[in-house]
């Protein structure tokens, strides 16, 4: 099967959707499947590229518009794409619109993947948010054959994916298991930040205004928390962006600055040793704009339990008790207090991590591949 794929960016660009068209799409050819890419170049040269067997068109950035880089000649790369199914990814209105409008125009299907819900990053967002939403919105989505879910949890939060009934069909993120896993040696992590003694709290996610809902800025304030019940706690942030300058002053009005380490954004290779070199990973989304939570498969791939918020897709992947701990969104306290639990209880940690493990064996890219190249079949067959 031929498949094209579209998504604002690809790695090395760090995001979850990214991660996904990637693992995704390395998955698919794997399979034996003639897989495309079109994207934004950032931070790389525009041009083709090879991923992991994968074509990938990288096109010059013109302009951003809500976040959502605008690309220089995307119709045109649609138009002459050799495919026989377009996919999409959510939540870029442009992508969205523009794959729409080629799979009408040349016959072709097309599937969407919906992440996640517009994120409302302030109040005139809002109102656009709400025009697209009802004016616009409806208009391309019905070019759509199938729109794929992360997660049977947001499914049925969603308005918008309650709206398209039985064309909705639940995919959960992947994880690669074989990448990310407990024996993962993380020597080099621990003495490159000292992290010995320590029971390390690790945040992975991009510190963008576009990403505030993963909610660093709560974890900071659970820190503090914390660390009047236990001192030994370190926090280590992976991940870069617009907001970090505000991010570390929050960390010195709290006084944290000999227990936060900004870490920045780390590459492919030294992540999964940020996971083993860890004990826990925190995942405070603040809403709905949180669509599943990558990092969550990631960290219980390679052993480490999770403590998250109860909103978004969040709930499909921890199951509150067993692989992690799930908090209700914007409380630093009960975050907290999970956090200082797990750093108290190291038998429960393990037995967490263990069972964390199973999860992801379940959710492999592999698995995941396979299903949304039955969702592929489906829309080409109608």
């Amino acid at each position: 099967m031929r498949i094209c794929v579209v998504n604002s960016f690809f790695p090395p660009w760090r995001g979850g959707a990214e991660t996904y068209v990637h693992e995704l799409t390395k998955a698919l050819a794997s399979r034996g499947h003639e897989v495309s890419v079109i994207c934004t170049s950032d931070p790389l040269p525009p041009g083709d590229y090879d991923a992991d067997g994968v074509r990938v068109r990288r096109l010059r950035r013109l302009t951003r518009l809500y976040g959502t880089p605008i690309q220089a000649g995307l119709l045109r790369e649609l138009s002459k794409c050799d495919t026989e199914v377009f996919h999409a990814n959510f939540p870029s209105p442009y992508l969205a619109f523009n794959v729409a409008l080629a799979s009408f125009h040349r016959k072709i299907p097309a599937v969407l993947t919906w992440h996640n819900d517009l994120p409302t990053v302030t109040s005139g967002a809002r109102v656009l948010i709400e025009a697209h939403n009802r004016l616009v919105l409806p208009k391309y989505i019905r070019v759509y054959r199938k729109v794929i879910a992360t997660s049977e949890t947001y499914r049925k939060k969603s308005q918008i994916l309650m709206s398209l009934g039985s064309r909705v069909e639940v995919i959960n993120n992947g994880v690669d298991c074989r990448r990310f896993r407990p024996d993962v040696n993380p020597e080099s992590i621990r003495a490159r930040y000292g992290t010995a003694g320590k029971f390390v709290v690790l945040f992975v996610g991009a510190l963008t205004r576009w990403h505030a809902y993963k909610g660093l800025d709560v974890l900071l304030s659970a820190m503090r928390i914390a660390l009047q019940l236990k001192r030994d706690l370190l926090l280590l942030v992976v991940g870069d962006g617009d907001l970090r300058p505000y991010y570390s002053s929050i960390a010195r009005q709290l006084k944290l600055e000999n227990k936060v380490i900004f870490a920045g954004n780390v590459s492919d290779e030294e992540l999964a040793e940020y996971y083993t070199a860890s004990d826990v990973l925190v995942l405070p989304s603040k809403d709905m704009s949180e669509g599943f939570g990558l990092t969550l498969l990631e960290a219980n791939a390679s052993g480490r339990p999770c403590v998250a918020s109860n909103t978004g897709g969040i709930p499909e992947v921890i199951r509150d008790g067993y692989n992690g701990f799930l908090v209700p969104p914007n409380d630093p306290q009960a975050l907290a207090r999970k956090i200082v639990r797990l750093a108290k209880d190291d038998k429960k940690r393990r037995e967490m991590g263990r069972n964390g493990r199973r999860v992801a064996v379940s959710h492999d890219w592999s698995i995941i591949a396979k299903r949304t190249e039955a969702v592929y079949l489906t829309a080409i067959a109608e």
